[in-house]
């Protein structure tokens, strides 16, 4: 049986910290690609936890892609071809490690704008109603390779300055700190797209090279919209995402 380091179960819920235990195990090879988890009941005894955490913790890796449960056969591990493909809200971050890289951003501008018709439609806010926008430059090892400009609904009299972005290191984690910003899922449209004259100027490149263009509405727990962003990528940057068929199809 494998004890709890009190520290860790400090930090982190149990079925998070079982998944992290599982996928490290998974990540250095010492399970193999399609091979089957021990049992639900093999996992509580090994880990003393619940069945319940050990449900709640298949079902946290199953929405990540590292596992996958074949009806009636059990749980297995996902092929690396597919481990961390799944994409989640603010997953530039996870995807620049994933690729070796170092991520990090440039702010270039925080602000208080008014939401303007199209943005309004997309927010559920009427026209006018005040938004703060966030403007980044994207970078992996310290080279840009997309810009972000994002438009947050967030509560009366809120107020978000550059230095609070720089100093927390991560947006969403300083919007769910400071205001409850509480994102649950997003909506994304991709397409490809010309590089303007400012884009050109803030990425480094010719204008009129091609860029992957994704737009994304973030929806709270709630599902109420709470964040527009454009987002504008190099040619080089490749997005992976994936696609499962529906059960019962």
């Amino acid at each position: 049986m494998m004890k709890i380091d009190d520290t860790t179960a400090l930090t982190l819920p149990r079925y998070k910290w079982l998944a992290n235990i599982i996928g490290t195990t998974i990540s250095q090879g010492l399970l193999a690609d399609n091979q089957a988890l021990p049992s639900e009941r093999e996992l509580a005894e090994r880990y003393e936890v619940s069945r319940d955490t050990v449900r709640k913790a298949v079902r946290y890796m199953e929405e990540r892609g590292i596992i996958y449960s074949g009806h009636g056969r059990g749980t297995f591990v996902a092929p690396a071809i597919v481990r961390g493909t799944t994409r989640f809200i603010d997953s530039f971050s996870q995807d620049a490690s994933n690729r070796g890289s170092v991520p990090g951003q440039r702010v270039l501008n925080v602000e208080p704008v008014a939401a303007s018709m199209a943005i309004a439609g997309l927010l559920n806010v009427r026209p006018g109603d005040p938004l703060i926008r966030v403007h980044r430059i994207r970078l992996m090892d310290n080279v840009p390779v997309g810009l972000h400009d994002a438009y947050f609904v967030l509560p009366p009299g809120a107020k978000l300055t550059l230095s609070q972005i720089e100093r927390a290191g991560s947006l969403y984690k300083l919007l769910t700190e400071k205001f409850g910003f509480t994102p649950a899922e997003a909506v994304e449209n991709l397409s490809a797209g010309a590089a303007e004259q400012e884009d050109a100027r803030l990425l480094g490149i010719q204008k009129a090279d091609p860029l992957l263009i994704c737009e994304r509405v973030t929806l709270s727990d709630r599902r109420e919209p709470i964040e527009y962003c454009l987002m504008k990528y190099l040619s080089s940057y490749r997005y992976k995402t994936r696609i499962a068929k529906r059960s019962g199809d």
